[in-house]
């Protein structure tokens, strides 16, 4: 069994990555291979709506044809058994690093009003983690949950069955006298002493070792 996880955070050491590497510490434990990838250490496009991937009887259908960095990842996630996104939540929606390649990632597969879900080249097991400032009753409220939810059903539709695990009300900085910050939970965000609670990063670990076994 092979993982592979993909972080659509800036911060190589946030709270994305950190519990992206805890999915991926549990996958390995379960005896699966695993690769950790950062999105932002990659320069590819955008979808460019070619639509290469949907030509009838080309060796282009269902492959994206784009030639950048993105390429030979999408041949290494092809190869994979489990696929799980990580991003941080940014006005209420994924990264534009990880919508960029959510973009290339599920259109290749996408058939137009098919009862299939086009030409993947099997059904994986996916999760999506996503990490907010925000608390859970603005997660609600604000429609977060919705977009969230909706976003892994397409997931579920398009890859496989997904996971979605969410991280709310997360510590942002390390000092957070240097920065603008006027919400009233800045004192008990400056006084945590861990980022993630050790149950949050349990979930993520636990999340890792059911991708690979269940």
């Amino acid at each position: 069994m092979k993982l592979i996880a993909l972080c659509g955070s800036a911060r190589k050491y946030g709270n994305t990555s950190k519990m992206l590497s805890q999915v991926v510490e549990g996958a390995k434990s379960a005896g699966a291979e695993t690769e950790l990838i950062n999105l932002f250490d990659l320069n590819y496009k955008d979808c460019i709506s070619c639509f290469c991937c949907k030509l009838k009887n080309s060796k282009s259908y269902g492959h994206c044809v784009v030639d950048d960095d993105l390429k030979p990842l999408l041949r290494r996630i092809e190869e994979s058994d489990a696929i799980v996104l990580g991003s941080p939540i940014y006005y209420g929606n994924l990264s534009g690093q990880m919508r960029s390649f959510t973009d290339r990632l599920l259109f290749q597969y996408l058939d137009y009003g098919a009862k299939s879900t086009g030409p993947k080249p099997k059904n994986f097991k996916t999760a999506l983690i996503a990490t907010m400032n925000v608390n859970d009753e603005i997660y609600v409220a604000r429609g977060f949950e919705n977009t969230l939810t909706f976003f892994a059903e397409i997931m579920s539709h398009t890859l496989g069955s997904c996971e979605l695990l969410t991280l709310t009300n997360t510590v942002q900085f390390d000092d957070y006298s240097k920065y603008v910050y006027l919400m009233p939970d800045i004192e008990e965000k400056s006084n945590r002493i861990d980022k993630i609670s050790a149950d949050n990063l349990q979930k993520a670990f636990d999340l890792g070792v059911k991708l690979i076994k269940s």
